[in-house]
């Protein structure tokens, strides 16, 4: 994305099949030989989501006076006005090229006939190898655009301008470039991974160029994907969702061994972008969100993405509390009537499957719907009896959580008579039928609420 680049028509065709529908072809098993796998799991070290309502700038600078490759657009800082270039809204951000005729104030007044905006978390948020990605849809496929995710050395000599060291000039050390995703419309198809650093030049042995090509042709772009770099010291791999790109040596390269900080933006036009659509009024970058994490053995997650705050062991908690007569008790009375243990949590996300496993074994007549056990108690001696639960995430089984109580049964020491047979107790079949139908309502609600 940096400056006027030669870019190697070279097409990659997906050969890893979907692992869970096909057998692997052998030329699949010789490509994942020699590639660099994922990690075993990941620990999120910085996330922006963008829930909010505005650019948060603590992560982010707008890079206004960036002005390359005879583009048209005029890069704002603008996140407020009714035609904003940053739409922070319903929890992902927009970067929308708008057609706009203009004199760009941060150009010195050059013309331009758009405006854009172009994101960089320089000086703010750098990082140093681990896992960097990004959801990522682009709205449009009309001919101009071209939307980028990409990262640069953070000395190169651009905004802001911290002045610790950032004199270099790309693609020289310390200005190297990656393109983790990096989209033209007027090769619609494909997308790019790339790098641009200064042994380019003088030697093959610091990472190429390889085109990803989308199995849907261009309509693809248009559909969220996780677009991602795994970086270490010696190897640079690319991901789209769950698929390896490419995987590339660059042991014997001394770039990329320096903190990178990430871009997003939407150019227009010039010597890349080509021909812009001449009905095109608008174009919408629309990023859910952008994540760094490092390599963990914690758990087996293959993404870094909010999924590893909302699913931390630390958060996902299950408690036990009991009632009898419709009121929290510490001792159970067995003639007050059915027992209900309840399997409390509130960190629960609605968009995923939990399972409960109770101990409940000395519990009589016990009756288990999910996050409740409903039992009748008249048969039980006093004294103390064990029960727990375990609550575990069904899509990541390594984050669960247990609780476990004893219960204490005390017979009340003013007792009713014990009915003699011509009175008309039905005795443990009525107590049986409450318990059928106090389960039977438990499940009409929860089912209930879970329809609202």
């Amino acid at each position: 994305m940096e400056s006027l680049k030669t870019k190697a028509n070279i097409k990659i065709q997906q050969v890893i099949p979907n692992k869970s529908k096909l057998l692997p072809s052998l030329a699949s098993l010789l490509l994942l030989s020699f590639s660099q796998p994922s990690l075993a799991g990941w620990e999120i070290q910085w996330i922006d989501s963008f829930d909010g309502n505005s650019v948060n700038w603590d992560n982010w600078t707008a890079q206004t006076e960036a002005n390359y490759n005879n583009e048209v657009q005029c890069y704002t800082d603008d996140d407020s006005s009714a035609e904003k270039n940053y739409d922070v809204s319903d929890g992902t951000l927009k970067i929308i090229a708008r057609k706009k005729a203009n004199n760009c104030s941060t150009l010195n007044n050059q013309y331009k006939t758009w405006t854009s905006g172009r994101l960089n978390s320089k000086d703010k948020q750098e990082f140093l190898y681990g896992r960097i990605e990004s959801r990522i849809r682009f709205h449009n496929l009309e001919g101009g655009t071209w939307p980028a995710f990409w990262m640069l050395e953070n000395r190169i000599q651009e905004q802001p301008y911290k002045k610790d060291d950032d004199f270099s000039h790309w693609p020289n050390a310390g200005a190297g470039e990656i393109d983790v995703w990096e989209w033209f419309s007027n090769e619609p198809d494909t997308y790019i991974t790339n790098f641009f650093n200064e042994q380019k030049y003088i030697s093959s042995n610091c990472g190429k160029e390889v085109r990803y090509t989308y199995p849907n042709g261009a309509v693809d772009v248009t559909n969220w994907h996780n677009y991602a770099m795994e970086w270490t010291a010696d190897n640079i791999s690319f991901y789209i969702d769950d698929t390896l790109v490419v995987s590339q040596d660059v042991s014997n390269c001394s770039q990329y061994k320096e903190p990178m900080f990430v871009l997003l933006n939407v150019a227009m036009g010039g010597m890349l972008g080509g021909n812009i659509d001449a009905n095109l009024q608008k174009a919408t970058l629309e990023i859910d969100y952008v994540a760094h994490c490092r390599a963990s053995d914690a758990n087996s997650a293959i993404y870094c993405n909010e999924d590893l705050i909302e699913h931390d062991n630390s958060e996902l908690k299950v408690d036990i509390n009991v009632t009898q007569k419709g009121a929290n008790v510490v001792e159970i009375n067995p003639a007050n009537g059915p027992v209900t243990l309840n399997a409390n949590s509130n960190n629960l996300n609605t968009d995923r499957d939990y399972s409960y496993e109770w101990n409940i074994d000395r519990l009589p007549s016990a009756i288990t719907l999910e996050d409740k056990v409903i039992f009748d108690p008249t048969s039980l001696l006093d004294g103390s009896y064990y029960v727990s639960v375990k609550l575990t995430d069904l899509q990541e089984p390594e984050y669960s959580d247990s609780d476990a109580l004893t219960l204490k049964v005390k017979a009340s020491t003013t007792t009713s008579p014990t009915p003699t047979p011509d009175e008309s107790s039905s005795g443990g079949s009525t107590n049986q039928l409450v318990l059928v139908c106090l389960a039977l309502l438990c499940l009409f609600r929860r089912r209930l609420n879970l329809a609202k």
